[in-house]
This record gives C-alpha cells, sequence and structure tokens, in this order.
C-alpha cells in the first residue's frame, strides 16, 4: 500500500542538520550538527506528474514467472549533482536486461537534470518515490521465489543517511531504519541492498536477516571515494558494477573482487581505505543460487559513458563544514 504524505512527512522529522559544502563538483565529509532544530524535508512532494511517471515504469513491469527464480531491480541516483550516480542506475538497467535476465524488471529513479523530460525522463528519487516503487514491487514479485536488488548510488551523511537532493534547496535523507521499515511494509522478501555512500556500512545492522544480502561501498565510518567532478563513475560502483558483475554473477564473488579492486586503488592514490562492508543470509545465498542456474551466458556490457566534467546545478551549500573537513574525492 502507497504511503500517505502525511505519513511520509510525519516519519521523516528527525534532528538531522547537514553541515556539509558541494563546491565545485567537491563533496567533502559530512558531519550532523549536535542540537539542530527538527528538520523537515524540501524535496517535491510526489504530486500527479511524478506518480504517472512511476506508474508508467510500474505498469511495464513484466510479470513474476511462477516455478522461476526472477531478479527485480530498484535503481537509486540520490543526487542531482553528480553524473557518476546518473551513470551507474542508467548502466544498471543495461546490466540488469542482459546478463541476469531482468528485461522489463526494473524501476530507476534518478535526480539528474539530463532526466527530467522527453521520453526518457525518470522519476525523482525521493522519500516517498521510494517507498511508493518498493510498495509497487512488493505487489509484483513473489516474496518466497524471487528477489529484489536495490542499488543506491548517492552521497552519504556521517550517520549512514542516503542523501536524496532534487535540486537546489531540495534535500532529504534515507536513513537505514527508513529503507528497513519501507522493505517491510512492502512485503519484499528476499533482497540484495547495495549502497554505494560514504559511511553507508550503517546500514548493514539495521537490514541484517536470512533472506537479505547487505554490500556497502565503505565502513559505517569511512568515507568512499569517486563523486564529484572526476570520473564517470565511483570507484567502488566501477569495481563492483563495470567490472566485477560482468565477470560473474554471483554478488559475493563480486563484492570480493570488487572490494580487492577499491582497495588497491585506494592504496595508489593514498586515500584512507573504505573498507567495504558485506552480509549476507543463509536464505538469500540459497534462492540466488538457485537464480544463477537459471541464467544464460552473457557477453560482457560495455559501460557507455565517459567523463565529461560538468559544473554543479547549484547547490546552496557555500561554507565549508564548522569543523574544517574537506575530502575532495569523498562521496
Amino acid at each position: 500500500m502507497a504511503r500517505s504524505p502525511l505519513r511520509c512527512l510525519l516519519s521523516r522529522l528527525r534532528p538531522l542538520a547537514l553541515s556539509a559544502v558541494l563546491l565545485f563538483g567537491i563533496w567533502p565529509a559530512l558531519a550532523r550538527t549536535p542540537e539542530a532544530p527538527d528538520w523537515q524535508p524540501t524535496t517535491p512532494a510526489f504530486g500527479r506528474a511524478q506518480k504517472a511517471l512511476l506508474d508508467g515504469q510500474i505498469n511495464a513491469l513484466a510479470a513474476q514467472r511462477p516455478g522461476v527464480t526472477d531478479l527485480y531491480v530498484l535503481g537509486v541516483a540520490g543526487d542531482v549533482d553528480e553524473d557518476v550516480f546518473r551513470n551507474e542506475v542508467l548502466y544498471l538497467r543495461q546490466l540488469s536486461a542482459q546478463r541476469w535476465d531482468a528485461e522489463g524488471r526494473m524501476l530507476s529513479l534518478v535526480n539528474h537534470p539530463d532526466t527530467r523530460a522527453g521520453a526518457q525522463a525518470q522519476p525523482l528519487a525521493t522519500y516517498q518515490s521510494i517507498g511508493y516503487a518498493l510498495d509497487a514491487l512488493g505487489q509484483r514479485l513473489d516474496p518466497k521465489e524471487d528477489v529484489l536488488l536495490v542499488y543506491l548510488s548517492s552521497h552519504g551523511l556521517d550517520d549512514s543517511s542516503f542523501y536524496l537532493h532534487t535540486g537546489p534547496g531540495q534535500e532529504d535523507y534515507l536513513t537505514p531504519g527508513d529503507l528497513t521499515e519501507s522493505l517491510n511494509e512492502a512485503g519484499i522478501g528476499n533482497a540484495v541492498i547495495v549502497v554505494s555512500a560514504c559511511y553507508s556500512g550503517g546500514f548493514i545492522p539495521a537490514l541484517k536477516a536470512p533472506n537479505r544480502m547487505i554490500i556497502t561501498a565503505a565502513r559505517h565510518d569511512r568515507p568512499s571515494f569517486g563523486c564529484g567532478n572526476t570520473d564517470s563513475a565511483t570507484w567502488f560502483g566501477r569495481a563492483f558494477l563495470v567490472e566485477a558483475m560482468n565477470a560473474t554473477s554471483d554478488f559475493a564473488d563480486a563484492f570480493s573482487r570488487a572490494s580487492a579492486t577499491v582497495r588497491e586503488r585506494e592504496k595508489e592514490e593514498g586515500e584512507l581505505p573504505s573498507e567495504p562492508q558485506f552480509d549476507a543470509g543463509k536464505r538469500v545465498s540459497s534462492v540466488l543460487g538457485k537464480w544463477r542456474l537459471g541464467l544464460p551466458e552473457t557477453a560482457a556490457v560495455p559501460y557507455p559513458y565517459v567523463h565529461v566534467p560538468r559544473a554543479p546545478t547549484g547547490a546552496l551549500r557555500t561554507k565549508a563544514p564548522a569543523d574544517g573537513r574537506a575530502n575532495k574525492k569523498g562521496l
């Protein structure tokens, strides 16, 4: 069942303030401000136009096949100012269709100026649209037989919140508890949750369950790298999606490969190790094993994006954090 706007608003009231800066495409480490007033989301309401756009994707979803372990996918690109997040989510659609037998089984929510209008328009990624998408997927898939892959790519706060930014002055956050509640309310059974963001390891304690696999780009107190005006994919996104998942369809194996790649790159660049995290329940591992047995042999899917520097769309934050921390490549 879809969440009402009032319920969503009430659930989002929490003492959280953003003390970060997005200046010339540079995202520093984020910090919480103690004793901040209650914060309210400023992203656009999930109105008629956005609902119609997402309903169009939902209505086009392929049906669940009894007796077949189907993979459904939800991709979320959270920040309007970064090409890398958009690139990864749109690439995920190609990858899932061509390598994972998931053609027509993906929903995508993308905050990016290039996906606002036209035939390729994508719904915005907001707290409400994520909940709505999960509810729809919960009604479509078989919670015992199928698997949902949730891929979240954006910046992260040091309380492990996932940043949602739709335009200048339009911000919201998805906490680990928010996602856990949404998955439970939607009736999602087997799930693989990948969170590519700074401090994302905090999602594991909240989401951990026998029917879930959780993969994060960093541990709960570490940044990850590759956002900003530096590349066409985040370091973890490239290592996991573009490289590892083209070499194997085993998510656990892909995580191991990606972790090694990221660790080596961080060493070469002299960065603090992000230490990607992994947890898998026994049930989901068994279901994923059955799913892999039914996959056809397929070729690797080329990554179509190249790095083209782009100026930020105009975030309102123009001052450095109060503690002066800055990380030019951190998510």
